[in-house]
């Protein structure tokens, strides 16, 4: 016997907000969006004398709109980008590979808020509790 997971607005159409989403925002998405906006102000500061800054400035709006929305293939991309980041900078930077891998820490905690129902679930199996009751009640 199987359990099925629903994210509220998934079953109630009214409990949605204006944006179509009554998801809550976990702490850790909260705290990374606050370390990328700051990150973000850096790169805002360095556009006129970096170009490039831009495209960084970019890709951060998208992952902290992304985050906060619960956009799953945001998330995925994040843990791709942050991670790469530890690597690359591992060796040259080791203060900025740390403060990429506490993101992907933050970020990677927050799994079961956007793959709610996926996370440690295999089609057919049963936990113990979910088995004795459902014998139990086959012996009434």
């Amino acid at each position: 016997m199987a359990t099925t997971h629903f994210r509220k607005r998934d079953t109630d159409p009214a409990a949605s907000g204006p944006t179509g989403s009554s998801r809550e925002v976990p702490w850790q998405i909260w705290v990374t969006v606050a370390l990328l906006g700051l990150e973000g102000v850096g790169d805002l500061l360095s556009v006129p004398s970096e170009p490039a800054a831009a495209v960084w400035l970019a890709a951060k709006c998208l992952f902290v709109v992304g985050l906060i929305r619960g956009w799953r293939w945001v998330f995925v991309l994040f843990l791709v980008v942050a991670g790469l980041h530890v690597l690359a900078f591992s060796t040259l930077a080791p203060f900025i590979a740390f403060l990429n891998l506490v993101l992907v820490l933050l970020v990677g905690s927050a799994l079961r808020s956007y793959f709610p129902g996926d996370v440690g679930h295999r089609p057919g199996s049963e936990t113990i509790s979910q088995t004795s009751m459902y014998d139990r009640s086959l012996d009434v």
